[in-house]
C-alpha cells in the first residue's frame, strides 16, 4: 500500500491490497473454479491455436522412402482486454453528525475508516458481480463480455466453430434422457485437447430447464423404486437456494441469476453443459490498471486508488478491473433445450 504523505494532501493512496483482502464470495461459476486465472502485464492477450495433424502411420517396404510427417499448423489470436472502471467518493456528509453504522445505539460517531471499509466492500462486490456475469455470458454466447461495445469478439465465429445443440425433448415421456446425456458427454470428450482430464460434466441450467428435467417421466421413474436410504430423487436435489441433481453421468446445477432489467443470465429453457477440471480451456486474464505506476506490471483482479480533490471537499475513490474471459475450445460447451 502507498502511505499518504501528510505534507502532500493530494497524494494518491493505493488501497488495492485492502480491496483484495475482501473475499470474492459472489458467483456460482467463481465457486466452481471453472476458469483458470492468470495476470498479464499488457492490455492485450495472444495465444496460439495448434493443430497437430496426428494420424496413423502406414507400412512401407524396407528400403523405400519413409512416410513424411506434416508440421503443425498454427494460428495466433489476439484480443484486447476490456476496461471496467468504477468511481466512488467519500464526502464530509458521510461522516459529519452520523452515528457509526451498526453501533447498536451506542451513539459512537462515524469515522473515516469505517466508511472507507464499507465502500471497499461495495466496490469489491460490484467488480465480483461483473466478473461472474461476464463469465456466464461468455459461456452461453461465446462472446467477449463488453456490453458497451468497446471490444468485439466471439470465439465461435473467430474459431470457425458451430455450437453443438441437443434437444432433450423432456416433454415426451418415452425420451431416453440418459442417451441425451451420453450425446452431450461424447461430444465434449471428442472435442477436448488430447489427453485433457475431465472431473465432471456440469450443466448450468435455467430454472425452467431444471424443473423439466427432474420431472421428466423417465427420470422420475428411475428413482421411484428407491428406498429412502438409497438416495431417492428428493435427496438428490440438494439443499439451499440453488438445486443440483446428478443423473447418468452429468451434474445439473440450477442458476437463478437475473440482470437488473429482469433478464435471466441463463436464457429461459436453456442449459449449458461443459467439462470441469480441464486445463487451459477456460481462462480469465487480468490486465494492469490504467496508471503509470502499474505500467508493465502483472494485472490483478481489481484496483482501487484514493485521493483528496483539489478543494479538500471530497475523497475520491477510483477503482477498475481489466479482464477477459476466454474459451479456447468453444466446441466443448453444449447448449441443451427442450422443444416440448
Amino acid at each position: 500500500m502507498i502511505v499518504r504523505d501528510l505534507k502532500n494532501p493530494f497524494a494518491v493512496s493505493d488501497w488495492t491490497e485492502e480491496l483484495l483482502v475482501v473475499p470474492n464470495m459472489y458467483g456460482m461459476v467463481q465457486q466452481m473454479g471453472l476458469f483458470d486465472v492468470e495476470g498479464v502485464a499488457t492490455h492485450t492477450i495472444s495465444f496460439e491455436e495448434i493443430n497437430q495433424n496426428i494420424g496413423l502411420i502406414g507400412d512401407r517396404p524396407r528400403g523405400e522412402r519413409s512416410n513424411v510427417g506434416k508440421d503443425y499448423t498454427r494460428k495466433v489470436r489476439s484480443y484486447s482486454i476490456p476496461h471496467f472502471p468504477l468511481d466512488d467518493a467519500i464526502s464530509p456528509r458521510d461522516i459529519q453528525g452520523k452515528a457509526a453504522y451498526g453501533g447498536s445505539g451506542s451513539g459512537a460517531p462515524e469515522v473515516l475508516d469505517q466508511v472507507r471499509a464499507r465502500k471497499l466492500e461495495r466496490v469489491r462486490r460490484m467488480h465480483a458481480q461483473t466478473l461472474e456475469v461476464a463469465r456466464v455470458k461468455t459461456l452461453t454466447t461465446g462472446a467477449i463480455y463488453a456490453p458497451n461495445g468497446t471490444i468485439a469478439g466471439n470465439f465461435y465465429t473467430d474459431f470457425s466453430v458451430t455450437r453443438k445443440e441437443v434437444d432433450f425433448v423432456l416433454g415426451t415421456s418415452t425420451t431416453e434422457v440418459p442417451l441425451k446425456n451420453e450425446e452431450v458427454i461424447a461430444h465434449i470428450q471428442d472435442n477436448l485437447f488430447t489427453g485433457d482430464i475431465v472431473t465432471n460434466v456440469i450443466g448450468l441450467c435455467s430454472p425452467q430447464f431444471f424443473s423439466k428435467y427432474i420431472t421428466q417421466a423417465g427420470v422420475k421413474a428411475a428413482y421411484s423404486q428407491y428406498e429412502s436410504s438409497q438416495e431417492p430423487l428428493r435427496n438428490r436435489l440438494g439443499s439451499g437456494i440453488n438445486r443440483t441433481f446428478t443423473h447418468a453421468g452429468v451434474t445439473l446445477v440450477e442458476y437463478r441469476g437475473f440482470s437488473p432489467d429482469g433478464t435471466q443470465f441463463i436464457p429461459s429453457g436453456d442449459a449449458y453443459f461443459f467439462p470441469l477440471g480441464t486445463q487451459d480451456v477456460f481462462k480469465t486474464y487480468f490486465g494492469p490498471a490504467e496508471r503509470f505506476d502499474t505500467v508493465n506490471t502483472i494485472g490483478v483482479e481489481a484496483y482501487i486508488f484514493e485521493f483528496m480533490n483539489q478543494t479538500n471537499t471530497e475523497i475520491q475513490l477510483q477503482s477498475e478491473s481489466n479482464f477477459i474471459n476466454v474459451v479456447r475450445r468453444p466446441q466443448v460447451v453444449v447448449r441443451a433445450f427442450s422443444s416440448n
